[in-house]
């Protein structure tokens, strides 16, 4: 605007130079008329040829003057109302220079309110900063002092399986002594029999028998193995039908000492259910996206849960509060598992990584590239060391956990994406699903088929449906995209049994003691038993 004005004053200047002129011309013209007049009233009056030739020259000089003149007044008059244009244009923009001016004042106000503002937040944020380091210093004290109480626990387990040892070993030479005892008494019993006229033998019989001999195949030696069944039958009908969520659910499982199922929804929750009731005990929250695999620890104490938003979570169910986020992966987490000693979790993501992550110190370990998503992970040895995992391009891998490397990549197997592995219990085989719709027995030795499973109608429902062998590994157990849960038998691959309470695609079992789960997509859960029949599992304890 400031330049607009500048050009117009430039051309109002050069428009009144120009009058100037014309006006200057004006009068040189008037004064040139004024002379001709003269001259020719001078050469009327002489009235000679020469000054009548003169003087009619000098009338059209006048004549074209006089044109001249009337152009110039029009140019004039024209300059005139160009001016007059150009000084209501120049008010315009003068009004809208002032208006610019008073925007750009309230603007400036505005910036300062805002400048204001934002060192407000500024100092806000900084004083954040400053609790979000204070708790992070806490929580770092808080993980030393459970780290420091993790290995005077681990002390407390050396001291407490030494003196389960001398207690063995003293109880083992006491039955020693016992069985010695009642050896001789026996003797002394059969020898008064056969010799009847002996003073003792009218002694009464030991009848202690044998003292039991404690070893490290006892169960006593053994502690609790919770969960571990000495065998295990088909469950024959639906006992329990929950609504478990709001939302589709994604993943189902129980816990190890059957008492306990958790499930994973769309909703962002993982609900805790109670298996004899089926009533809600606890909810669990902190998932930004879907839950996509829960699972427990050994000893029923922490929850373990994989989610869409790239992380997975350990809660303890003691209090329902988040104990670790375990952030690094890129991609949607689909599988995570607990070692057997709670103390790592194997992670596998869709950004074709499997992490091993230190709960202790709750950071990755170590990270493995698959270049394959990651539908699932399992262990397959107590120490957490040899990882399998299922992937997108329907191959099975396993790896080696302190090194890093695969083991041994297992090509062929299924024609559709895997989208479950589970162990056995003695980690000797592994179980496949596929939506290939077919699920394949793998000895870990050899990475050779066992057998493969399949039935008519059976079909795998989603890219996370997960199957599982019995407790005895006798039976496998899976569920269908038609809400049928299907049973075979490992020893020869036969279809055992079908059933079915549901109707939407199944999206896990899982299988403990005389009880099996499934979930299915459309918001409910089924637990399967026998019913009024008592299920013939027998824990050891």
């Amino acid at each position: 605007m400031v330049e607009s004005y500048n050009g117009l004053v430039q051309k109002l200047a050069y428009y009144v130079e120009q009058n100037k002129e014309l006006e200057l011309g004006t009068q040189t013209a008037r004064e040139m008329h004024d002379k001709v007049s003269r001259q020719l009233a001078v050469a009327r009056e002489q009235g000679s040829p020469s000054n009548q030739k003169r003087s009619a020259e000098l009338e059209a000089q006048v004549a074209s003057l006089k044109e001249e003149c009337s152009e110039l007044y029009k140019t004039q008059a024209t300059n005139a109302q160009r001016l007059l244009s150009l000084t209501d244009l120049l008010r315009t923009k003068d009004a809208q220079l002032l208006q610019n001016k008073e925007d750009v004042r309230l603007l400036t106000e505005s910036n300062q309110i805002y400048s204001r503002k934002n060192q407000e937040m500024t100092e806000l944020l900084r004083e954040k900063d400053i609790t979000i380091q204070v708790i992070q210093d806490e929580l770092a004290t808080l993980q030393l002092e459970m780290v420091k109480i993790d290995e005077r626990q681990r002390d407390l387990e050396r001291e407490n399986a030494q003196l389960l040892q001398r207690w063995l070993k003293k109880m083992n030479e006491e039955a020693d002594k016992m069985n010695a005892a009642n050896s001789f008494s026996e003797q002394e019993h059969q020898h008064h029999e056969n010799h009847p006229t002996s003073p003792s033998a009218q002694s009464p019989p030991n009848h202690l028998g044998r003292a039991r001999t404690f070893g490290p195949e006892s169960p006593t030696h053994k502690g609790w193995n919770r969960g571990s069944a000495i065998f295990a039958i088909v469950p024959q009908q639906a006992i329990r039908k929950i609504p478990a969520h709001e939302s589709e659910i994604n993943t189902v499982s129980l816990s190890n000492s059957g008492s306990l199922i958790a499930t994973g929804s769309n909703d962002k929750k993982i609900k805790i259910w109670d298996m004899k009731t089926g009533s809600l005990s606890k909810t669990l929250t902190g998932c930004l996206q879907s839950v996509m695999s829960v699972s427990f620890n050994a000893t029923d104490e922490l929850l373990l849960g994989a989610s869409n938003d790239n992380a997975a979570r350990l809660w303890h169910l003691g209090t329902g509060r988040p104990r670790h986020t375990l952030t690094g992966h890129i991609g949607k987490v689909f599988s995570a598992k607990f070692n057997p000693d709670s103390t790592k979790v194997v992670s596998g993501s869709h950004d074709r990584t499997i992490k091993v992550w230190d709960l202790q110190r709750g950071y990755c370990n170590r990270t493995m590239f698959t270049f394959a998503s990651v539908n699932d992970v399992c262990l397959l040895d107590f120490d957490g060391s040899t990882i399998a995992s299922g992937h997108l391009d329907n191959n099975l891998r396993f790896w080696d956990a302190r090194s890093g490397n695969c083991v041994k990549e297992v090509t062929g197997i299924h024609l559709g994406q895997i989208t479950s592995v589970c162990p056995s219990s003695d980690g000797t085989q592994i179980l496949t699903n596929s939506r290939d719709n077919t699920l394949r027995i793998i000895d870990v030795r050899t990475y050779e088929t066992l057998s493969v499973l399949h039935a008519e109608g059976y079909r795998t429902g989603t890219n996370w449906s997960k199957a599982c062998f019995s407790p005895d590994d006798q039976f496998v157990v899976s569920g269908s995209v038609d809400g049928s849960v299907y049973y075979w038998s490992t020893r020869d691959g036969t279809l055992e049994k079908t059933m079915r309470d549901q109707s939407s695609p199944i999206v896990g079992v899982s299988w403990v003691g005389g009880h099996v789960v499934s979930a299915e997509k459309d918001k409910t859960v089924v637990v399967w038993g026998s019913g009024s029949r008592r299920a013939t599992t027998m824990y050891e304890n």
